[in-house]
């Protein structure tokens, strides 16, 4: 009597499996509509990534910089000597802070905090001062 509930429970068990793992796959068009998006998340992970480098950026100077500096597209500095950060590209570009960043910037208006920043920080900054550059005049 034992070896029959069992073989019973053996049989329905092995159904069971049967059916979770038939409901578990795939089928054709579904593997071949997975292969068609996968090119595109590649094409936006570039885009995704300079996204969240040009926030990063921002975050950094609101935190760090916002309280001298005008760091948006608009508006005034707080600090009188603060140049606005859409602005620093009428001097020299905007990549050529990376260095002195880097070594702490000894520059600028005469109360400025000494700063460190990691590369990958001062990279995200860079990005996001070269993202709200204003066009020069030609």
């Amino acid at each position: 009597m034992f070896q029959r509930h069992t073989g019973f429970l053996v049989a329905g068990l092995m159904t069971s499996l049967t059916l979770l793992a038939a409901c578990n796959t795939t089928t054709a068009p579904e593997a071949e509509e997975s292969a068609a998006t996968a090119p595109q998340v590649e094409e936006n992970s570039e885009s995704f990534a300079y996204d969240s480098k040009v926030k990063v950026g921002r975050l950094i100077a609101e935190t760090r910089c916002s309280s001298c500096h005008a760091i948006g597209p608009t508006g005034n500095s707080p600090h009188q000597d603060a140049k606005p950060f859409r602005q620093l590209s009428e001097n020299y570009p905007v990549r050529n802070l990376e260095e002195a960043l880097a070594e702490g910037i000894v520059v600028g208006h005469p109360d400025m905090p000494m700063f460190v920043l990691s590369p990958y920080e001062i990279d995200a900054l860079l990005t996001y001062l070269e993202s709200i550059q204003e066009p020069h005049p030609a």
